[in-house]
């Protein structure tokens, strides 16, 4: 938050005006003053112990704007500026509408630097890390060609494609996961606390147990008696796994697993594809030269292994070769996107076909996790009877040979 200044200045009537304002400086509100008509006399900053040191704005700054919260206010301000309102007052009532106290500081921050005459992409960029390098860079070509709301349409489109579809993931593979875990404490219950009572019987009575009871029981014991350790042991293995992955070759390899593993992988690489396309596509139609669009694009996958193709193909690019040969040649991207890159160079619509590659595979994407959920949940109740019924069986039926010796 900006310091607050009393300011006493003399309106364009010549009549006394007395009141405070945010700004950076003296300087900086004086201007803004002369800028709303006024002729100041007198400004003071006003000391407020509720004013945010600067320290606490730099670690807001390092926060940055999830996707929807993004995507609702670019479509808010693309709304405000297509109604011919200026960008100042357009941030002002956009900040206004806003609820988060975090978002109304940033906002409030781009303003004022934006009053003081930078560039919106500028005022954007010194926010640290809140907002994505793809997003200044398409607000600085829109600014650049005079499309700063068609841009911004663009950009929110673009963001709410991408939350639906995660929201839409995420949503599928929700109940699957609850399943599992249910399975899982189903298992882990059975084994800790049923099967123990039940052995003591067979103990008591010193008969031979078939093999399946015998490690059922094993099992158990080794559950109860050792979960201290297993829980250390399992603990380590993570510590082991999460620094080996912080490594460049542990989360290439990581990344590489997850793109080529069955099933998922497949649905990996097509969201991979869709988030590339769609991002690039934008960024080509809003104006940004195919290099840096590729530059920009190879931090959006979050993936190494397909960042390495990406950063091949800027370089080939470079040197004037064909980006769908050089996509070819990688041999780790549907065919989908090559072929319609080739029409795109060859007919000169590269944009839109990359963009309507984004959108096939984001149908896609809802189609397979849809069919896929439907078809986990069938397999994942078969899984949890056939387990439990397997633990039962083995427990229930030297019981009631037991039971039946005793009659």
């Amino acid at each position: 938050m900006s310091p607050l200044y009393k300011y006493t200045a003399f309106g364009s009537n010549g009549k006394e005006v007395k009141g405070s304002l945010e700004s950076d400086s003296v300087r900086a509100a004086r201007e803004k003053l002369r800028t709303q008509g006024l002729k100041p006399t007198k400004i003071d900053e006003v000391v407020s112990k509720k004013s945010f040191s600067t320290k606490d704005i730099t670690i807001k700054r390092a926060k940055k704007i999830n996707t929807i919260q993004l995507a609702v206010m670019t479509r808010q301000l693309a709304t405000l500026l297509g109604a011919g309102m200026p960008l100042v007052d357009s941030m002002r009532a956009l900040s206004e509408q806003l609820d988060t106290p975090f978002l109304k500081q940033v906002m409030g921050n781009v303003r004022e630097r934006v009053t003081e005459g930078a560039a919106f992409n500028v005022a954007l960029e010194a926010q640290g890390d809140t907002f994505p390098k793809l997003y200044i860079r398409m607000i600085k070509s829109g600014e650049a060609s005079g499309t700063l709301d068609m841009v911004l349409t663009r950009l929110a489109d673009m963001l709410e494609g991408q939350a639906m579809l995660n929201r839409k993931i995420i949503s599928a593979i929700t109940y699957p996961v609850l399943m599992l875990f249910l399975c899982l404490g189903v298992i882990i219950l059975l084994l800790a606390y049923v099967v123990p009572q039940i052995s003591v019987i067979f103990k008591e009575r010193g008969k031979a147990l078939p093999f399946i009871t015998e490690v059922i029981i094993n099992i158990s014991d080794l559950i109860r008696g050792y979960w201290w350790l297993m829980g250390i042991i399992i603990f380590f293995l993570l510590i082991i796994f999460q620094r080996y992955i912080k490594t460049t070759e542990g989360r290439y390899k990581l990344d590489k697993l997850i793109v080529t593993m069955p099933i998922f992988g497949h649905i990996f690489l097509k969201v991979a594809t869709s988030r590339l396309a769609t991002n690039l596509g934008t960024m080509l139609k809003s104006g940004i030269e195919l290099l840096t669009a590729l530059s920009i694009s190879k931090n959006i996958l979050s993936n190494t292994y397909l960042e390495e193709t990406i950063k091949t193909a800027s370089e080939g690019v470079e040197q004037g070769k064909s980006l769908s040969m050089l996509l070819s040649q990688s041999q780790k991207f549907p065919k989908i996107l090559i072929h319609m890159t080739a029409i795109g160079e060859q007919t000169g619509s590269l944009d839109e076909m990359l963009i309507r590659v984004g959108k096939n595979m984001e149908t896609e994407v809802e189609a397979i996790v849809a069919g896929l959920t439907s078809l986990l949940e069938p397999i994942l109740i078969i899984f949890l009877a056939f387990i439990v019924g397997g633990i039962l069986a083995a427990v229930m039926l030297p019981m009631l040979e037991v039971t039946s010796i005793g009659k």
